[in-house]
């Protein structure tokens, strides 16, 4: 079996930014029933150590966007992260489902084979073919942010279950 790049943005990228605008929703929601602020929840870490709700949002984000950038032949922007409500989340999710709508199929599958440098710290890089870049690098980062966001908003108590992370199919 074959996948194809493009199959990945269109189909489990889409699929993963469905399911978090939702989870997102619902944390809203549970926000408000609750007498919490939003800056209350995008303020849990489960450890001290460990970045807060509101960076593994954006980190999972960011991690689509440059994916898009570079697999496009797109120079990836520094992006500004610093959206301070579930509200503002959602819509520059929402943004990035919107991109992923227009993205051209055959551009992303003709990078499959280009090989690209992707940073992994400030002195290193890690060259990877695209294909390896998305399977590898890129859809585990994405899945090990997305599922700490889930898992710190159920453990704050969101009313959230494996339904909801899955998102639509």
């Amino acid at each position: 079996m074959t996948i194809a790049v493009s199959d990945v943005f269109s189909g489990l990228i889409t699929q993963q930014l469905a399911a978090l605008i939702s989870i997102l929703g619902k944390a809203n929601d549970y926000a408000k029933e609750n007498n919490l602020t939003d800056k209350d929840l995008l303020a849990t870490r489960l450890h001290e150590d460990m970045h807060p709700l509101s960076w593994q949002i954006q980190t999972s984000v960011e991690l689509i966007q440059r994916g898009i950038s570079r697999l496009t032949n797109q120079e990836p922007v520094n992006l500004v992260l610093d959206e301070p409500s579930f509200d503002k989340l959602i819509l520059r999710i929402q943004s990035i489902k919107n991109e992923l709508s227009n993205l051209n199929s055959t551009a992303l599958n003709e990078s499959a084979d280009v090989v690209f440098e992707i940073p992994v710290g400030p002195d290193a890089s890690l060259p990877l073919k695209g294909k390896d870049y998305v399977l590898k690098f890129m859809l585990p980062n994405v899945y090990f942010h997305l599922t700490t966001t889930y898992d710190l908003l159920r453990m704050k108590g969101v009313p959230v279950g494996k339904r909801d992370f899955m998102g639509p199919f």
